[in-house]
């Protein structure tokens, strides 16, 4: 189930899904956009792409999503919904 674009938080500034100057994935970032209660219950690879959703902005998680969690090589849509719903 991919809780990532699942949020109804309408109180998200509109600047936690723009891309940041810092490069820098923060952990648990993605609360911002999807409330603690479901970021608790997501699996590591979708809270690791909402962080990286709020850290570095909307384009940089698609392309987080489309690359293999573990191995890095590049998936394709059928496999890349396999690991986020």
């Amino acid at each position: 189930m991919c809780y990532l674009f699942m949020s109804s938080n309408k109180e998200t500034p509109k600047e936690t899904i723009k891309p940041k100057d810092d490069p820098q994935v923060v952990p648990g970032s993605g609360e911002k956009i999807v409330n603690k209660q479901i970021y608790s219950l997501m699996d590591n690879n979708n809270k690791k792409a909402a962080d990286v959703m709020v850290s570095k902005g909307v384009d940089a998680a698609v392309e987080h999503m489309f690359k293999h969690p573990e191995t890095g090589e590049k998936m394709d849509y059928a496999t890349m919904r396999y690991f986020y719903g």
